[in-house]
């Protein structure tokens, strides 16, 4: 994979509407980022639609594991088509890697629920918006992948319909090797993550139902999130297992016995007590409801 050089960039950090990315890509916006990408509204004129294009930041061009995954995003997307997971459009590395992605409408779980809206839902909602996620990655571990960082964030919300989106951190599933490098987010993680141990389906499980608990609890994450020291010697975040989890129900009464025992064994710290699958999970709902 060629390196692009800087020669080639534009010297900005944000492009400005009106501005071309590459001879396809007109900006009409800036959507936002992280410390590692930029998001843009875009016109198409390949496609002829508006899209979403995630694009390296100047200061990410030399790390080389932020670059590959963001490559490796695109190419997993461009495999991938159902209703409930974000869909891909391309992957290109120059003149500044990026990828284009469709466009969503609507906003994620976090914005949505937890930012001061949570009483305008109900536990039908809530149980409808888990079995969509559920769906969404049993269609991603049957194309052979684990997502590895499901949460709110990551997961969009419109109109009662829901998009799995940012694989970022997603890769090929083998039981065989271990977890090499720590991939996850603090609080979402299952043991067997933070620890760089043995993954499977129920790995990405663990995510799900901490999602489903924070849905039925208002936002409250089952486990703390704690500064620990690394090997490095600086502080880094890292879930807590520790303290004993809350049961849902004393922190939302109207959560029933069936839901709060389906949203704890989906974060069971011992991955066989665990459901297996995302289907497994979503089998429970049903029965449930």
């Amino acid at each position: 994979m060629k390196k692009p050089s800087r020669k080639e960039l534009p010297d900005v950090s944000v492009f400005k509407p009106g501005s071309h990315i590459d001879d396809d890509l007109t900006v009409l916006d800036h959507l936002g980022g992280t410390r590692k990408v930029d998001v843009y509204l875009c016109r198409s004129k390949s496609l002829k639609r508006q899209v979403a294009c995630k694009i390296l930041l100047p200061g990410k061009l030399d790390d080389s594991i932020v670059r590959n995954g963001l490559m490796k995003e695109g190419e997993i997307l461009r495999q991938l088509r159902h209703p409930n997971v974000i869909e891909g459009y391309g992957v290109y590395l120059e003149p500044r890697p990026r990828i284009v992605i469709e466009l969503l409408e609507g906003e994620n779980l976090k914005t949505t629920f937890f930012g001061g809206n949570y009483e305008a839902f109900d536990l039908k909602d809530f149980i409808d918006i888990a079995i969509q996620l559920s769906d969404a990655l049993s269609y991603v571990h049957h194309q052979g992948f684990l997502h590895l960082d499901v949460k709110p964030q990551n997961v969009f919300y419109c109109d009662d319909y829901v998009k799995l989106i940012d694989l970022s951190l997603a890769q090929r599933f083998s039981s065989d090797s271990p977890l090499k490098r720590r991939s996850g987010t603090a609080g979402y993680m299952a043991p067997e993550q933070t620890y760089r141990q043995y993954l499977s389906y129920a790995t990405d499980v663990f995510g799900l139902g901490v999602t489903f608990y924070q849905l039925l609890t208002g936002g409250k994450r089952p486990y703390e999130v704690v500064k620990q020291l690394d090997k490095d010697g600086n502080k880094r975040s890292q879930t807590s297992y520790e303290a004993p989890v809350q049961p849902p129900s004393k922190l939302n009464p109207s959560v029933t016995h069936a839901l709060e025992q389906i949203a704890l064994m989906a974060i069971h710290l011992d991955i066989d007590q665990r459901f297996q699958t995302p289907a497994d999970f979503k089998a429970a709902l049903l029965n449930a409801i």
